[in-house]
């Protein structure tokens, strides 16, 4: 199998799609997050093509070119969302998997080769995805034609033909080599994200070892938070006023964004790590102490599952922020426009779906940390420690340090909106200014509703728990 050339394209296709139950889970929900996230970026190039002629829509965010920029970076966003748990669903059944790339070493291959079966297996469920959905929306595509007959909108002034209103732009089809692109972005960066996760990584013959320095998280990425968080809610009081509206809108804005979002996505692990020694220095509590110790042992582990989700609140918050802005600017004689209550409408949709998309990925990572631990949870259980504790443990591992996370990114977001857009707003042929009031019953329903779908989805993964915790998983290699 060894040698210059390495296995054949054959061999590695055969060893990459080689398993059992547990492989075939983790290629099954591959195939899945990669067909949504090529099927949003589908849309997004559609949508970037989109004409005067184009149409009728349901929404008139996909009618306005104006609005198109928004509706492609809000698409953009909600794809690499869906890409986090692509990358998450690439350690279902890891400890199978990692036997099975010792095996190969053992049979004489080289490090190179066990990297190139496991990008192989990444890669194939990747593309198959992103051929699925390129099939589905070629075939919407044709369907267009034969649904323009059914009823729905005669035209702006009723006497026009009579026609369907699109929820979706399947009408119009991108350039080919943007097809192309789209379909082979997801398959490469599924691809890239399996072989940075092994930069770390040791595959010799007797196992997989990863090494990994024991020492605390960096406390940078809070800072960076810090200070992206503080100059967003800040911002009407930084020196702006001298400075061009492009380069404040285009440049500043979106860099301090940028900065919050990478610092509170890196900088979970060391918030996990802090509130872990927290807690275990003053609980009293097992299940709490287990959780605890497991923060501060693990703190990448718990920062991977939240920082999806974190980072969903937190444009959600933002998004709160400015629709509680913007309906107040844009209403007359006390009444709301209706283009823009549709549209964030709509924009609270595209943030439902991506929050429930970031909040299955706890449940990998949790049904992971539980099959990973299994000789450990079963040598607990056999010396005394009920499965009810371990069950408290593994919730509690997960969702504490997402409770405050989400709190306060929650309040980040929508007081970063108001410090960009003000905190009053002048309604359309109104003299007077009416103060934007805090969305307190949004952020409620956001923060909640995450915490809430966060725990139970989180619960779901105590189904592994009593077969992980039998005795006879003392055996086990890992």
């Amino acid at each position: 199998m060894s040698g210059d050339r390495g296995p054949n394209l054959g061999t590695t296709a055969r060893l990459s799609l080689t398993g059992g139950r547990t492989d075939a889970l983790r290629i099954v929900l591959t195939v899945l997050g990669s067909l949504f996230s090529t099927m949003v970026l589908l849309l997004a190039a559609a949508v970037a093509v989109v004409g005067p002629d184009d149409g009728p829509y349901f929404t008139t965010l996909i009618s306005e070119p104006g609005l198109h920029p928004g509706v492609i970076f809000a698409m953009v966003l909600l794809c690499l969302v869906s890409l986090s748990f692509v990358g998450q669903c690439s350690r279902i059944g890891a400890p199978a998997r990692d036997r099975r790339l010792a095996a190969i070493r053992m049979a004489g291959g080289t490090p190179r080769d066990a990297r190139t079966v496991l990008a192989a297996e990444v890669f194939c469920a990747a593309a198959l995805g992103s051929v699925l959905a390129g099939v589905l929306y070629l075939v919407a595509h044709l369907w267009f034609p034969i649904a323009t007959g059914a009823a729905g909108y005669r035209g702006e002034n009723g006497d026009g033909p009579l026609r369907r209103q699109l929820l979706l732009p399947t009408d119009v089809l991108p350039h080919p080599l943007a097809l192309l692109i789209v379909l082979l972005v997801i398959p490469f960066g599924a691809t890239l994200l399996g072989l940075v996760s092994l930069r770390r990584t040791a595959l010799t013959p007797f196992g997989v070892t990863r090494r990994v320095a024991h020492r605390p998280p960096a406390i940078t990425p809070l800072i960076v938070f810090v200070i992206g968080a503080g100059g967003l809610t800040g911002f009407s009081f930084l020196p702006t006023r001298q400075v061009d509206f492009h380069l404040v809108f285009f440049l500043i804005i979106p860099l301090l964004f940028v900065l919050a979002a990478v610092g509170v996505t890196l900088g979970s692990a060391s918030f996990a790590y802090q509130l872990g020694r927290f807690g275990a220095a003053r609980t009293r509590r097992p299940a709490v102490l287990i959780a605890c110790r497991r923060m501060v042992d693990t703190p990448f582990t718990a920062s991977r599952s939240s920082a999806a989700v974190v980072l969903a609140v937190l444009i959600g918050a933002a998004a709160q922020g400015l629709r509680a802005n913007f309906l107040i600017a844009t209403s007359e004689a006390g009444q709301q426009d209706d283009f823009f209550v549709t549209a964030f409408n709509l924009v609270d949709a595209v943030l439902a779906i991506s929050i429930g998309i970031a909040v299955a990925g706890l449940l990998v990572v949790a049904a992971e940390g539980v099959v990973t631990r299994r000789r450990t949870l079963a040598a607990l259980v056999a010396s005394g420690v009920p499965r009810r504790t371990l069950a408290a443990a593994t919730l509690c591992e997960v969702v504490a340090p997402l409770v405050p996370a989400v709190l306060i990114t929650a309040l980040v977001g929508v007081f970063a909106a108001r410090g960009i857009y003000g905190t009053s707003a002048t309604p359309n042929g109104d003299a007077r200014t009416v103060a934007v009031p805090i969305p307190w019953a949004n952020l409620t329903v956001l923060a909640g509703g995450t915490l809430l779908i966060a725990t139970a989805i989180t619960a779901l993964s105590l189904l592994f728990l009593r077969r992980a915790t039998d005795l006879t998983e003392l055996r086990t290699a890992a």
